[in-house]
């Protein structure tokens, strides 16, 4: 993701207001409200600037290892799944051939699943989908975009199971 993706969130931009106006209000608390109205407009502009910079770098190293990864993706969003010891986060990529994952948390920090090696993938959960490799063995994906990524599953062939 570029930096310009990051400053122009929504989410940002209201963070960034509502830690101004919690600065300006407690500026104006022990000093004139014009200079907790002055501090509030310089808090608001170094959050909406510092926010986007720091989320910028923490997904740095994930766009290096994406770069290493056959393309077009037909999926590529933020996600948390399972492993040995708990879930760990990072993305979760979906190409026409495999299903791989990246985390910076885990000691290997990609997993990739051919369709060979994916039996089904179960949507029977509200926010988790199942990935089987075996009968015992599954792989628990948790996504804000179940759905849309379900969906692209469906259109691409895999072994959707409700």
């Amino acid at each position: 993701m570029k930096f310009s993706e990051f400053f122009a969130t929504p989410g940002v931009r209201r963070l960034s207001v509502i830690v101004g106006i919690f600065a300006g209000t407690g500026v104006s608390m022990f000093a004139d409200w014009h200079v907790g109205l002055l501090v509030g407009a310089i808090v608001t502009l170094l959050v909406s600037v510092v926010l986007p910079l720091i989320f910028y770098v923490k997904f740095l190293p994930y766009a290096r290892m994406k770069k290493d990864l056959q393309q077009p993706f037909l999926f590529d969003e933020p996600v948390r799944f399972t492993v040995k010891h708990g879930t760990v986060g990072g993305f979760f990529i979906l190409t026409e051939k495999s299903m791989i994952f990246l985390s910076l948390e885990c000691a290997t920090h990609t997993l990739e699943l051919t369709r060979d090696k994916v039996k089904q993938v179960s949507t029977k959960e509200d926010m988790a989908l199942d990935i089987y490799l075996s009968n015992t063995q599954f792989v628990r994906v948790f996504s804000a975009f179940r759905e849309e990524l379900v969906e692209v599953l469906r259109e691409n062939g895999w072994n959707i199971t409700e």
